[in-house]
């Protein structure tokens, strides 16, 4: 009979530091592959074309290979947040990058601590799915104005962050609503 071997007998690996990324690939099905990954960044992509891109602010695309960063702006999904190695109650808020106006086939986009307080320069975008975790902003009335620019926009999923009456607002819009638990 065969022996199973004890807990303290099985090999064990430590990663120190940021060993990985908080990033859901499950949209994915499996069939992404990763292509590239740094501290700001993460490309997801279907064969070698970047399809999905996580990053930070602080990210600049002249830091990835070429081979990926002349079709970067193909990507279908982008998710912009402060970090990715997981973010805390006193997490530093974002400003929504304004080189994102080059990504002329996105269709989902993720804002994660984000302030929003200008979102019109995204409006032609061809976003269909806005997502917005743990946001703030000035000036509701702007962002509602900000939200019906985008000509493109079938469904916003929000937050807690995300108060009644802006909910109101864009229920008002037509849009399909999706409450989203805190990811990060």
């Amino acid at each position: 009979m065969e022996k199973w071997p004890q807990q303290e007998e099985i090999p064990r690996s430590i990663i120190k530091g940021s060993g990985g990324i908080g990033a859901d690939l499950s949209s994915l099905n499996g069939k992404g592959k990763i292509l590239f990954v740094d501290p700001e960044c993460a490309v997801i992509g279907f064969g070698d074309l970047p399809y999905m891109l996580f990053m930070t602010p602080d990210f600049r695309e002249e830091n990835l290979p070429p081979d990926i960063r002349k079709n970067v702006y193909e990507v279908k999904k982008l998710v912009v947040q402060p970090t990715f190695s997981g973010v805390s109650k006193s997490a530093k808020f974002c400003t929504v990058p304004k080189w994102l106006v080059n990504f002329k086939k996105i269709e989902y986009l993720r804002l994660a601590y984000v302030e929003l307080d200008d979102l019109n320069y995204l409006k032609d975008l061809p976003v269909q799915h806005l997502v917005i975790e743990n946001i703030k902003y000035d000036d509701s009335k702007r962002l509602i104005a900000a939200i019906k620019q985008f000509k493109h926009l079938k469904e916003i999923s929000y937050d807690r962050s995300l108060p009644e009456d802006l909910r109101l607002s864009f229920k008002e819009l037509n849009l399909k609503l999706t409450f989203v638990p805190a990811n990060l």
